[in-house]
């Protein structure tokens, strides 16, 4: 399973689950810092180089199918 959060709100209620699943987030959602502590926590966290917005299905489509090249096979849930 992997997640794409959007927005801190999105990050911060994947955090609070707890999923152990991977993250994908919009860019610039984190500092290098943040990402570097969420990484450390062991969190697989992976962020766009460009932000994201929720109403933005095209880009939210290619995000998915980014993703999907990287986890083939696997659900993608989107913060909404």
């Amino acid at each position: 399973m992997v997640f794409l959060a959007t927005t801190r709100r999105g990050y911060e209620s994947f955090m609070a689950l707890n999923a152990g699943a991977a993250l994908w987030l919009s860019g610039g959602l984190l500092t290098a810092e943040e990402l570097g502590r969420s990484r450390d926590r062991g969190v697989k966290v992976t962020d766009f180089a460009h932000e994201l917005r929720s109403d933005d299905l095209d880009a939210l489509a290619d995000a998915i199918s980014t993703i999907k090249e990287h986890h083939p096979g696997e659900s993608v849930w989107i913060e909404a």
